[in-house]
């Protein structure tokens, strides 16, 4: 079955601080989490993680892409949230909402820059 997203994504895990926005902050949840990147693209990322994220939270993510040694920070909305073990490690799909140009930029010329890993 061929996959219908609108952008080439790279599978790489990257460094990755999620921090989620005020207003989101829930008590006995911690408001920072660190995690991994399955993948990344132009418009989103999906990653591994503790943080018990709900679809539709607005989080920061700070981004140290790991063959180009740049950081990208920018504004993603939870699209979707998978549990994989028992409530202790979650996959979700992140959707940028806020990329500046320059952070848009550094993402594609690392994206585009090494195609090796890309899924279609």
């Amino acid at each position: 079955m061929k996959d219908l997203r609108r952008d080439v994504r790279i599978i790489e895990e990257n460094k990755v601080v999620v921090s989620l926005m005020t207003g989101e902050v829930r008590a006995g949840v911690p408001g920072v989490f660190y995690s991994l990147t399955r993948d990344i693209s132009v418009g989103g990322l999906r990653l591994m993680t503790g943080a018990p994220l709900e679809a539709g939270t607005r989080v920061r993510v700070d981004v140290t892409l790991s063959r180009s040694r740049k950081r990208i920070k920018a504004v993603a909305e939870v699209r979707w949230v998978r549990d994989l073990y028992a409530g202790e490690v979650f996959e979700a799909g992140l959707e940028f909402v806020g990329l500046d140009p320059d952070a848009e930029f550094a993402l594609m010329e690392h994206i585009f820059g090494g195609k090796d890993n890309t899924l279609d």
